[in-house]
């Protein structure tokens, strides 16, 4: 009776809890902190989406299922707590993780392949900045646009990118330990 009390099914069981929990507190508060820290702060009128950078990292680290649910769960929160109104994120993270996960698998997990990963991002989320802004105003600009919203995001998401992979390796290395 024993062994089926702390057998492989009851720590495989734990671990998954650990490992869902871990994730799901992590990106409260990164949603968090973008939403409501960053957004006050802002800097060159831009706020870092922290979101993305932590996506690409979860999935560069983790392959694509953890990347595809993270993303999801990532736009979700996101846009939950920013009340935009339009649901495009969701979907795009969604995406973004999958195809980060798939094809980090072939490459070898150091930080050079990352911002490869994270700079192929940020041109996806610069196409999605630019809808946004093209939905939300009648008059589009786009010198404007490229010059007082997309630049300062583009270059505060990259900064936020290249350093939250160090914290969420040290994430990644201490949930797959107990696995």
């Amino acid at each position: 009776m024993s062994k089926y009390v702390m057998g492989h099914a009851s720590r495989t069981r734990s671990a998954v809890i650990r490992y869902t929990l871990s994730v799901g507190l992590v990106l409260i508060v990164i949603a968090s902190m973008q939403v409501s820290l960053l957004s006050r702060f802002r800097l060159f009128s831009a706020t870092a989406d922290l979101m993305l950078g932590t996506v690409v990292c979860m999935a560069f680290l983790g392959g694509r299922h953890m990347g595809a649910i993270v993303g999801i769960a990532g736009g979700f929160l996101v846009e939950a707590m920013g009340s935009t109104g339009i649901m495009l994120l969701p979907l795009f993270y969604l995406l973004l993780g999958y195809v980060v996960g798939h094809y980090s698998r072939a490459m070898e997990k150091r930080y050079p392949s990352y911002l490869m990963y994270l700079g192929i991002s940020l041109a996806y989320r610069a196409a999605i900045t630019v809808f946004y802004t093209c939905i939300t105003y009648q008059n589009v600009n786009l010198p404007h646009i490229l010059l007082k919203i997309l630049l300062p995001e583009l270059l505060l998401t990259a900064v936020a990118g290249c350093v939250i992979y160090f914290p969420i390796l040290l994430l990644v290395r201490w949930l797959n330990k107990g696995r």
